[in-house]
């Protein structure tokens, strides 16, 4: 019996699929946890794709520790 491979989402897919999302809410404000639940990823690559946002500039962290497009922070 063959099983099937599970396979890691690319990292540059989940970095797009995350930017739409703030695209289509502005103004959102997650945590690192919250976004990890959101989004139903593992933590470490939670934090990759938004490191990957904030190193762009497209996201900020906020002293709060909460991630938001630079306009919302």
């Amino acid at each position: 019996m063959a099983y099937a491979v599970p396979r890691t989402p690319d990292i540059d897919v989940l970095v797009a699929s995350v930017r739409r999302e703030f695209e289509e809410m502005p103004g959102l404000t997650l945590t690192a946890e919250q976004a990890r639940r959101l989004w139903a990823l593992e933590p470490r690559m939670c934090g990759a794709v938004l490191e990957r946002l904030v190193q762009t500039g497209y996201l900020c962290q906020t002293e709060s520790g909460h991630y938001a497009k630079p306009s919302a922070a």
